[in-house]
């Protein structure tokens, strides 16, 4: 993923609070910690404190002395001499006085500046200076243990830090002079990966402020901060990952819903993923025997002359074979994660770039356990399809065979009874394969509540079998419920994967999720008024909810029933960032909002689950003892 510099960041980004310009005296010193005058107000006051002591310590002398030396019995010859005397007198008295206060400010200071270092240091944030007139960079040691080697001794110029970025991640200078050199614009902030010492990537997230300009409003210093993101890097990466594979699993879903041939499958799908930005290019190719070439059917994206160049084979003794020809072999899915870095695109290195293709998965479609097709995904961007996903892949492509099959046996033979009620499992194990697998990938959006939709499900069935629902209605129930979080594929990563409190933009932005999980269900039929269930779920009985302010009835029923068993399983279990909430509270809740935020014949369906039967969902007083 490359690292992002543009004017909206910097002008957006706090102001960092990293001192004053270098060439200040009372800066500290960033490579030792060490300050010489600490920029406070007290620090500030601190010589008219000094000029006042001296002024009252002086009058108090003039006065008493000139009594005592007025009073004294001597002739004029001897007051001349203690006059004298007392001069020097106060020079001694006023330098020993001058000495011990500076002295004890001085050393107030160092305690300020030890301390100081130690915060530093036990954050492990590192702190830089680097001034661009003569291109010198002095750093801190933080962040050291991270990549394993002295930064401070290392990094000292523009080239130095160059050299231990990685390629994709690279600013160049004159980038970082044209968007701060606009005096609106001060601050920096730049995600980077830098280089360990066993050959990895650490991430870091670099921030600065400018401090110092010229005469013409040039850049002369940049002062900052920077520290390891690398945990949350990692998963926000995963997230994206996770993220991609649902958007495919969505695509082929609604297409499997809506189609009834494979070329209106094959067609539906590309035109679906082409119009996310996260692919270059997207084809559909059918393995011929005759000269063991693939021939693509369809195809979309920016990048699809990249096809027109060369003859694509599935032949394994080919050289030019590439990821979808390995899949056809395999029957597996082929992850390329970084074109640069894989040996047999080498010779083709120059094409991919010129098409802007880094990435790839091909996704290998069975009939009658033979591969046939190939479904290929083509990113910009390195790393985008994860090995963590390939179960994800594999499972599409499976449910896509499924449904190929059930429309080639739809088309070849008049439908007797029994034929339409093959064809009709066939299609709702496709659908429900497909259900399973996009149920796993949202789970994966959101580590902090790994298992909650699942939870979930298991409890609305259960509330709604006590309430006596039809049957045939719990299905459509368990499918709500078990994808009733899918709109946090449209919430930013590092909101979700946020572990403290939220604030208020943030939780208007995770509120966002019924609506954004409504639009992408709302398309498919699934039999059942899923699309409800994800839209209404967080909507309240007396109209306090959200996104639509619905009351009582125009909430659907099922709806309703999940939004309680919602409440009950976020309340009643663990998250890795707080313990279980105690499990009279949660109650308190449910039967505190019965006829008021929730539907009451739903609340009492629930208490009566739960009486009998909470430690079954993983709820109650034992569950929470556990």
């Amino acid at each position: 993923m490359a690292s992002y510099l543009n004017k909206e960041i910097l002008t957006r980004t706090p102001a960092i609070d990293v001192g004053k310009p270098s060439q200040n005296p009372h800066v500290a010193d960033v490579r030792t910690g060490e300050a010489s005058y600490l920029n406070t107000s007290t620090s500030r006051h601190f010589p008219l404190r000094i000029a006042l002591i001296y002024a009252g310590f002086a009058i108090v002398w003039i006065v008493v002395t000139y009594i005592l030396v007025e009073h004294m019995p001597v002739d004029a010859f001897t007051r001349v001499i203690i006059s004298n005397l007392k001069g020097w007198l106060f020079v001694a008295v006023t330098s020993v006085l001058l000495y011990y206060l500076i002295r004890a400010r001085q050393n107030r200071e160092l305690n300020l500046a030890a301390r100081l270092r130690e915060t530093i240091a036990g954050t492990r944030d590192g702190l830089w200076i680097w001034n661009l007139r003569n291109d010198h960079i002095e750093v801190t040691t933080g962040g050291d243990s991270e990549v394993g080697w002295p930064a401070a001794e290392t990094i000292h110029n523009m080239e130095n830090w160059r050299a231990v970025v990685h390629p994709d991640d690279w600013i160049n200078i004159a980038d970082i002079r044209a968007t701060l050199n606009d005096k609106e614009n001060k601050n920096l902030q730049i995600e980077q990966r830098i280089q360990t010492k066993t050959g990895g990537w650490h991430w870091f997230q670099i921030k600065g402020r400018v401090t110092s300009r010229d005469a013409d409003g040039n850049i002369e210093v940049i002062e900052g901060t920077h520290h390891s993101i690398d945990a949350l890097k990692q998963i926000q990466i995963e997230l994206e990952h996770a993220n991609r594979a649902l958007k495919v699993l969505v695509a082929a879903y609604r297409a499997i819903s809506t189609c009834s041939t494979r070329e209106e499958l094959f067609t539906q799908i590309v035109h679906t993923l082409t119009q996310e930005p996260d692919y270059s290019l997207v084809w559909v190719g059918e393995a011929v025997v005759e000269g063991q070439r693939i021939v693509p059917l369809t195809s979309g994206g920016p990048s699809v002359a990249y096809l027109e160049d060369f003859v694509i084979t599935w032949n394994s003794q080919d050289e030019n074979i590439g990821s979808a020809g390995i899949a056809i072999n395999s029957g597996e899915p082929c992850l390329v994660n970084d074109a640069r870095e894989t040996q047999r695109w080498a010779k083709r290195l120059g094409k991919l770039e010129e098409h802007n293709i880094r990435s790839a998965v091909a996704i290998p479609i069975l009939l009658n356990d033979d591969t046939q097709y190939v479904l290929k995904l083509d990113s910009a961007e390195p790393q985008s399809f994860a090995q963590n996903e390939y179960d994800t892949y594999m499972m599409i492509g499976h449910v896509l065979s499924l449904a190929i099959s059930s429309f080639d046996a739809n088309n070849r033979f008049e439908q007797s009874e029994t034929e339409r009620l093959q064809i009709a499992n066939r299609l709702q194990i496709a659908r429900r394969g497909t259900i399973a697998a996009l149920i796993e990938v949202v789970e994966k959006r959101d580590p902090y509540t790994a298992g909650h939709q699942h939870r979930v499900a298991s409890l609305s069935v259960a509330i709604g079998t006590e309430m006596k629902i039809p049957e045939t209605l719990l299905e459509g129930l368990f499918i709500g419920a078990s994808i009733h979080d899918i709109g946090k594929i449209g919430v930013p990563t590092e909101i979700l994967s946020k572990p403290g409190k939220l604030d208020d933009e943030e939780l208007a932005l995770i509120r966002r999720h019924a609506t954004i999980g409504y639009g992408i269900v709302k398309n498919i039929d699934f039999g059942w008024p899923v699309e409800k269930i994800v839209h209404q779920h967080h909507e309240r009985w007396d109209g306090s909810g959200y996104p639509q302010g619905l009351v009582g009835d125009d909430i659907a029923l099922e709806a309703r029933i999940v939004a309680v068993a919602d409440v009950i399983e976020s309340m009643g279990t663990n998250r890795p960032y707080r313990p279980s909430i105690p499990w009279a509270r949660v109650l308190d809740e449910i039967t505190g909002g019965r006829g008021t935020r929730y539907d009451p014949g739903v609340v009492d369906a629930a208490l009566r689950v739960l009486d009998a039967n909470a430690a079954k969902f993983g709820l109650g007083e034992a569950s929470s003892a556990n």
